[in-house]
């Protein structure tokens, strides 16, 4: 990973454009176009899932109303007096009995059933012995199954079961019947038995109104066991137990494999306890989705080709007038110093070559000024010696090379020699390490100047000092540091006029200078780390980066041991807005640092 990173800091600026405009335009294009396409695939599935499973709740609430129906028609028997008196055995001789059923009681078998055609026969299976069968409408209860009669046992007095037939072939739709008491009026006897059994118009029309189309396959389960099961779309065994196992985990209603393209729905009916499984393919809903998707991935591949064309040609033609001035730079030396042909013209990079003609024209005057040939003859010796130069050769170089610059009335080459050496001697003075702090902000003003020269209008500042300090002591180099971060870290990396402001105020026994900055600000991640860092709860390795190191904690540290009491530095940051230090100096007014020392 390390390697890599190398090498992609030595790509060519094109190709770092190129590979910038593909991991940052085009990759995210296509992750969010993948993320759409599956949402809208997700809410096209769910949508229709759910329009399925409304379809099926609708059929299976008619079914249930079918089955209320036949259920309804006990209660027609029920009601009947005439029936409930032949049963109960008042009739007081065979002819009257034969005569009242004829009269009263077949009509009622012959409407029940001509009103149901899903209803195949009606039968009574009576208890008393003395009541006259009719055969293939009223037999004894002896002759009826047990498995229905033992649930009604487990049942109220007014409640009857239905009971499917059963068989081997389950590729066959079952008969369903249905069972209930007959009661005497006052529900103390038990009189007969009703039994109606159904053909299979009962399920098959509610299979056809839930596949129109005919283009599902249906499984019919009761527990664990399977009572019916049809072809249809052709799924093997393992297709049909995973969404077996998805459905009855499902809350919805409903599951699918996505992979296969396939919805199960399912259907409970309590008064069978039955469950139905409906499998069916979506291919059709997908069709002119597919479509419509392909075209408009194809435009927007299109797209994207045509913009990275345009793009990469506009980078091409800035990028290489750049490249130009690059690979110019290269060849220059103190021996061959040229100057780079400025453009038409007045972007930012024919500004970049005006200021790097300006450039090599002072350098070549410079050189020309100290004698450029006599430097180039003792370089060796100064080469030999620099180890042992002492500062004051350095202070009175500074002071040739500033006179030489007078004598040519070059005033900025002295006032920008003299700011140097002001700001040379202080760095250099090692006889001492605290200095008085009208010194240290005397120093940051020297360093603010040679800056100035670089970044010339880029760089504004100002130091307001609004309480008195002329006898307050400090250690060295508190305050460059931090204004060098912000010209580093914040007017180095914005384009717009930077501003530094210092401040030195009182606040009760406290001294506070405060830097502020209007550059990019800092990371909230990073803010954090800092802060932790300076208050001791991080190791301050933490705040060791590629392009800074431990220059704002030393900073810290040092005001700390230097005045005690609740010194710290305080950071506050805003990203787009800037960045504010403020040094928290424990002084107490009217006490000065010297009569503290003393």
């Amino acid at each position: 990973m390390q390697r890599m990173a190398v090498e992609m800091k030595n790509f060519r600026i094109v190709k770092k454009m190129a590979l910038g405009y593909l991991l940052l335009v085009i990759l995210p294009i296509i992750v969010f176009g993948f993320y759409l396409y599956n949402q809208f695939y997700m809410d096209v599935t769910t949508e229709f899932s759910e329009g399925k499973q409304k379809l099926i709740i609708q059929a299976g609430e008619g079914f249930r109303s079918s089955l209320n129906q036949v259920e309804s028609i006990h209660d027609l028997f029920m009601n009947n007096q005439q029936l409930i008196d032949y049963l109960s055995g008042y009739n007081s001789s065979e002819q009257q009995s034969v005569y009242n059923y004829l009269k009263d009681i077949r009509p009622l078998f012959f409407y029940a059933q001509s009103h149901h055609k899903e209803i195949s026969s009606i039968k009574l299976y009576k208890t008393m012995n003395e009541v006259h069968p009719v055969s293939g409408e009223l037999e004894d209860l002896g002759q009826m199954d047990k498995k229905p009669l033992g649930m009604l046992g487990n049942v109220k007095a007014d409640k009857g079961v239905w009971v499917r037939s059963s068989g081997a072939d389950t590729t066959e739709l079952p008969n369903l019947s249905y069972y209930q008491r007959v009661y005497n009026n006052g529900y103390t006897k038990l009189l007969a038995v009703l039994e109606i059994v159904t053909n299979d118009s009962l399920l098959r029309n509610f299979l056809k109104a839930v596949d129109v189309n005919q283009n599902m396959q249906v499984q019919i389960a009761q527990g664990d066991d399977t009572v019916y099961h049809s072809g249809g779309i052709g799924l093997n065994d393992k297709d049909v137990a995973n969404l077996l196992a998805m459905a009855k985990e499902s809350n919805l209603g409903y599951a699918y494999l996505r992979k296969q393209r396939t919805l199960v729905n399912t259907l409970t009916i309590p008064e069978l306890s039955t469950t139905f499984y409906f499998f069916s393919k979506m291919d059709e809903v997908f069709v002119d989705i597919r479509t419509k998707v392909l075209l408009l991935a194809l435009t927007l591949l299109g797209s994207l080709a045509v913009l990275t064309g345009i793009y990469y040609a506009t980078a091409s033609s800035l990028v290489s007038r750049i490249l130009g001035l690059a690979k110019h730079m290269r060849h220059v030396d103190e021996n061959k110093l040229t100057y780079y042909e400025v453009g038409t013209s007045n972007d930012e990079i024919d500004f970049l070559t005006r200021s790097y003609n300006s450039l090599v024209q002072r350098i070549d005057d410079l050189l020309n000024t100290v004698h450029k040939t006599e430097l180039m003859k003792k370089e060796a010796d100064y080469l030999v010696l620099q180890a042992q130069i002492k500062p004051h050769f350095l202070y009175n170089t500074l002071e040739s090379i500033r006179m030489l610059a007078e004598i040519n009335n070059d005033q900025e080459v002295v006032d920008a020699i003299y700011t140097f050496g002001r700001l040379l001697r202080y760095t250099l003075n090692s006889g001492d390490n605290e200095t008085l702090l009208t010194h240290e902000i005397d120093n940051v003003q020297h360093y603010f100047d040679m800056h100035k020269l670089r970044l010339l209008d880029r760089l504004r500042f100002s130091i307001q000092i609004q309480t008195n300090i002329d006898d307050i002591r400090c250690p060295r180099f508190i305050l460059q540091p931090i204004v060098e971060n912000c010209i580093h870290h914040g007017i180095g990396r914005t384009r717009k006029v930077g501003v530094i402001d210092i401040v030195v105020r009182r606040e009760n026994a406290e001294l506070l200078i405060s830097v502020s900055d209007n550059g990019p600000g800092i990371s909230e991640e990073r803010l954090g780390i800092i802060r932790g860092v300076l208050g001791n709860e991080l190791d301050r390795q933490a705040l060791q980066t590629e392009n800074s190191g431990h220059g704002l904690y030393n900073v810290s540290e040092r005001i700390r041991a230097f005045y005690g009491g609740q010194t710290c530095m305080m950071i506050e940051s805003r990203e787009g807005e800037g960045t504010t230090f403020t040094l928290k100096l424990s002084v107490p007014e009217g006490m000065t640092m010297l009569n503290a020392l003393s």
